[in-house]
């Protein structure tokens, strides 16, 4: 869409110049014919239609048409400035919140592995403390 200027591009349907030449009566009977056989089958045709129908000057809806083109673009023009302020802005603080967040996770995991490690160890030894005195139990009764 290089022409932001006519909104309504597609062959297939209505464009602005057809829709001013159906409201000022230039047509002959054949493009006339065509021209309401677009508009029955599409609803935004005819909403079209009846709104251009309420201006009463061509300079009025020439005026009013850039008016929206003029709005249409200064949107457009905004909305691509916000987004481009968010993406660099944001962009590196999300990278140090991830880095952040998986380090404090793999540390977790190094803690709580840490931890497993010595209670089991604490629990070998125990064991093996609790069989020694079993075993020597046993020689002092044999």
């Amino acid at each position: 869409m290089e022409d932001l200027s006519n909104i309504l591009q597609n062959d297939d349907q209505l464009n602005e110049a057809e829709l001013k030449k159906y409201l000022s009566g230039d047509m002959d009977a054949e493009e006339l014919h065509a021209m309401e056989k677009k508009m029955a089958g599409s609803a935004f045709a005819d909403d079209a239609v009846e709104g251009l129908k309420a201006f009463t000057s061509q300079k009025k809806l020439d005026d009013y048409v850039s008016q929206l083109n003029k709005n249409l673009h200064q949107q457009l023009d905004n909305k691509k400035l916000r987004k481009e302020k968010r993406r660099i802005t944001d962009m590196p603080w999300i990278i140090v919140a991830v880095i952040t967040i998986l380090l404090l996770c793999i540390l977790a995991f190094v803690v709580i592995k840490m931890q497993r490690d010595k209670q089991a160890v604490s629990k070998s030894l125990s064991v093996q403390v609790f069989s020694q005195g079993v075993n020597d139990t046993n020689n002092l009764t044999t």
